[in-house]
């Protein structure tokens, strides 16, 4: 009697333990893994005030708290060097509405100069942002960005984007 009844135990545990995995990763699987959103910077790293960068988002991992970013602005001066912002980001709370977001990852880019195009390593973007986003649709950043280079910076930036 005493196997019959941890044996009826045990497949009652285990329905249990698979029904409540399926609900959690419900509410994940709602949130859009995509992103695009564009950014302005109130100063880049090469000292230009004022430039937008467009960038695409993926989060990478099942609860949607880790994703991968990689953007693109073309400088407005005249060496017209093209730099490449990408940074690997998390997220708090990604069920909820209201973020807290920050990051780490290398500003790239090409340059320009007398004729000749060189690859720039312009130091690291260590995004620390708000964010508020729904599962799908419009979401918004604001925050700032800290560039480590010399000299390093912290620039304010917002950004508004759409979840995909």
């Amino acid at each position: 009697m005493k196997k019959l009844n941890f044996i009826i135990l045990l497949v009652f545990v285990a329905f249990i333990k698979i029904d409540a995995q399926e609900n959690f990763f419900i509410e994940y699987d709602k949130i859009k893994p995509n992103g695009i959103y564009v950014e302005t910077y109130a100063v880049a790293p090469d000292f230009i005030e004022g430039y937008l960068s467009l960038n695409y988002e993926r989060f990478i991992n099942r609860k949607r708290t880790t994703s991968i970013r990689i953007g693109i602005y073309p400088t407005l001066s005249d060496d017209h060097s093209i730099v490449f912002p990408s940074t690997i980001n998390w997220i708090t709370g990604p069920t909820k509405k209201h973020h807290f977001e920050y990051g780490l990852g290398p500003i790239m880019g090409f340059e320009r100069f007398q004729g000749n195009t060189f690859f720039i390593f312009g130091g690291i973007m260590m995004p620390i942002m708000y964010r508020f986003q729904k599962e799908k649709g419009f979401f918004i950043r604001t925050g700032m960005n800290v560039y480590i280079s010399y000299p390093s910076i912290i620039s304010p930036s917002i950004s508004l984007g759409y979840k995909f």
